[in-house]
């Protein structure tokens, strides 16, 4: 059946083909890098793609080696993949700790200097007296 196809055509469709490919694959690798839920939903907002391309074969069999599971929508993670984004998580929520402390020790340090200058003002006019 292929051979009633033109040669430019399968070559256009295989191209597209590629294309879809490297597509999905610079989102797969993106979106972990940020540490985002690898699943269909996500990678339609990612690359613009619809919902169907995602059930074409070559682009199941590349999702597939990245975990996805059909059948439902779910990504199953690896060991690795659970460890970084743990790892993300904990070190997000620790900048956010930080960021905190760090507002709270600045707001610390000004009330200091506020209850130095009335502790100075307080002690001069006892000196007056």
């Amino acid at each position: 059946m292929d051979s009633k196809i033109p040669q430019n055509l399968r070559e256009k469709q295989e191209l597209q083909r590629q294309q879809t490919v490297n597509r999905i694959l610079r989102a797969v690798e993106d979106l972990q890098a940020q540490g985002c839920r690898l699943s269909i939903k996500n990678m339609m907002d990612y690359t613009g793609l619809s919902r169907s391309t995602f059930a074409k074969p070559h682009v199941r069999e590349v999702l597939s080696r990245y975990g996805f599971a059909f059948g439902s929508e779910v990504a199953t993670e690896s060991p690795e993949q659970v460890k970084k984004r743990k790892q993300s998580e904990k070190l997000r929520e620790k900048d956010e700790r930080i960021q905190r402390l760090t507002e709270e020790n600045l707001s610390l340090k000004h009330e200091c200097e506020l209850l130095r200058g009335r502790l100075f003002l307080l002690m001069q006019r006892q000196q007056n007296l």
